[in-house]
């Protein structure tokens, strides 16, 4: 609906509103009027039972009955027949205003009542909804339940969630939760406390914090120099000097100018926000809590594994040549993401749960249906259909893992 006819609706509303209430002051005023007069009339009376008997008294003759008390009756009935004409379509043309105020009513109580939800449980780990995201104590356990290690886990913002993920995926996540991560389930399908509806409140309140595309692409580039920096400390040692590291960072922001393949190390790797923006995050293990770090102090926590398979499967080893015949079916699936059901490549087969996000499309409203705010159905519309990385950005990240 254009938005000009969504202000006619809301003024149609205010006017319908405004001659209800005259209409309905009129009618209070008129009855109060009518008693007045009858109290008053009925005081004067004065005689005997039968005099004053209603079936005894004479009645209006014919000229009276079809002169003036015709008249009144007729005009009467003409103002009720004028007020019914004139408020009918005032309350039909307020109509769309009242659906749309209430809907926007529903979702400003929704995101509220989210809000206090989220600041009491979520923000714990995740910090504000728009900020970049924090790291959270986790203690790491075997396969038989037995303490690895006290970590820092890079806890993920969610500021741009509903870029990369569906309603739905949210949905089934927070639900759910992450397995092998301080996420847990919090639905009550899940074993955790909150309803079905309290889940629903948090989907609102973060579709009303998401950041803007432009600040989200932002965030990823800005991602690109802090993990050049990273890396550059990582590769040069403890013993660096800090403009060592800088000189080197600077080098390898110079060369992924000019080579997909090192931008695509760079993005695969991106540090942002928790990691949101790169793919590490997911496919290679440990990189949530720097397992190398971990590792060199407790041999007992395995050191990273570059693309060696973690919440998401292995990339190394030529699995993405074998999974994708093209680099253009590769991008591709960078760009959509999964969707339950549907096969990607020559062996993938979609998983529910937001198992592999998007990366190229707002995806928000992807899963929308039936019982979806209508408010939140073109989410993706009202924030722009592009989503967390540009197409360029996407082809560096297939040149990279093209060749692991």
């Amino acid at each position: 609906m254009p938005s000009g006819w969504g202000d006619l609706g809301v003024l149609a509303a205010s006017t319908q509103r405004t001659v209800g209430t005259v209409i309905g002051v009129l009618a209070i005023g008129g009855f109060l009027l009518y008693w007045i007069f009858n109290w008053f009339v009925g005081r004067a009376e004065t005689g005997s039972e039968v005099e004053l008997a209603p079936n005894r008294k004479p009645l209006p003759d014919d000229e009276e009955m079809e002169g003036r008390r015709l008249d009144q009756g007729l005009m009467a009935g003409l103002v009720c027949i004028v007020v019914i004409a004139i408020a009918l379509p005032l309350y039909w043309l307020g109509e769309p205003g009242r659906h749309d105020g209430l809907i926007k009513v529903s979702d400003e109580l929704a995101a509220e009542r989210g809000h206090h939800l989220y600041e009491e449980r979520c923000a714990t780990c995740h910090g504000s909804v728009d900020g970049p995201g924090a790291p959270r104590e986790h203690t790491l356990v075997d396969n038989n339940g037995l303490f690895l290690a006290q970590v820092d886990w890079k806890v993920p913002s969610l500021g741009a969630v509903l870029y990369r993920y569906s309603t739905e995926e949210v949905r089934y996540v927070m639900e759910y939760g992450r397995p092998n991560t301080p996420m847990p389930a919090w639905g009550i399908a899940g074993g955790g406390p909150f309803t079905t509806q309290q889940i629903e409140d948090i989907i609102v309140y973060l579709e009303h914090e998401q950041i803007d595309v432009p600040e989200v692409r932002q965030r990823a580039q800005d991602g690109i120099a802090a993990t050049a920096r990273q890396m550059a400390a990582e590769q040069l040692g403890a013993d660096a000097s800090t403009a060592d590291v800088a000189a080197a960072a600077q080098q390898m922001l110079a060369d992924a100018a000019d080579d997909p393949v090192r931008l695509g190390e760079l993005l695969f790797n991106n540090e942002a926000d928790g990691g949101v923006y790169g793919c590490a995050r997911c496919h290679t293990p440990g990189w949530s809590y720097d397992a190398d770090e971990v590792a060199a102090q407790n041999p007992l926590v395995p050191a990273e594994i570059a693309a060696g398979g973690g919440f998401g499967p292995p990339l190394n080893s030529g699995a993405t040549v074998r999974q994708f015949d093209t680099a253009q079916e590769h991008a591709d699936f960078i760009w959509a993401g999964s969707q339950n059901g549907v096969e990607y490549g020559n062996f993938g087969q979609g998983d529910g749960g937001g198992q592999m996000p998007s990366f190229g499309a707002c995806v928000a409203d992807r899963d929308a249906g039936d019982l979806e705010y209508i408010s939140r159905t073109d989410f993706c519309l009202s924030h722009g259909d592009e989503g967390m990385l540009t197409p360029a950005q996407i082809d560096a990240i297939v040149a990279y893992e093209r060749q692991l």
